[in-house]
């Protein structure tokens, strides 16, 4: 069993330089008071990281990407984590192919930066390794919700 926030807090201080760099605003609202879960640190990180990293990424100057989570229904036990932004958003097509294996969203990076089309694909793969679910929830023009959600620990 580990701590979700000090994987959340890792993530943030490893995208904190970016985010500056490309003039976003990185908020963590994470709080201290959410119960252990079983993961893999580093995949848990790396799949957290993915979707930190691609907000940033295809985020425009002086917008904003806040990290939360919160327990989702007591009875099920899950704890979610979601990454939000307030950017271009993503069109219902790129929605539902989001998290196929080499599928390449219409939206382009607005640093020139690249991508593989492998990134969301590895992250479901991650979260389902876990016993836990992705998803997206986005309207265009109006940014988009990355998320995912774990079993918490018995």
């Amino acid at each position: 069993p580990s701590s979700i926030k000090n994987v959340v807090d890792s993530v943030c201080l490893q995208n904190s330089t970016y985010a500056k760099a490309k003039k976003v605003h990185l908020i963590n609202k994470v709080g201290d008071n959410l119960p252990p879960v079983n993961i893999d640190i580093e995949k848990i990180g790396e799949a957290l990281d993915n979707f930190v990293n691609n907000a940033i990424k295809y985020a425009p100057a002086e917008t904003k990407v806040e990290v939360n989570s919160y327990i989702k229904d007591a009875n099920k036990k899950m704890l979610v984590v979601e990454v939000v932004d307030d950017g271009v958003g993503l069109s219902e097509e790129d929605i539902k192919k989001a998290f196929q294996k080499g599928t390449i969203l219409t939206n382009k990076p607005t640093g020139f930066e690249q991508s593989s089309g492998l990134g969301l694909w590895i992250v479901k793969r991650i979260i389902e390794e876990h016993s836990g679910k992705v998803w997206v929830k986005s309207k265009l023009g109006m940014g988009s919700t990355f998320a995912f959600e774990l079993p918490l620990s018995e």
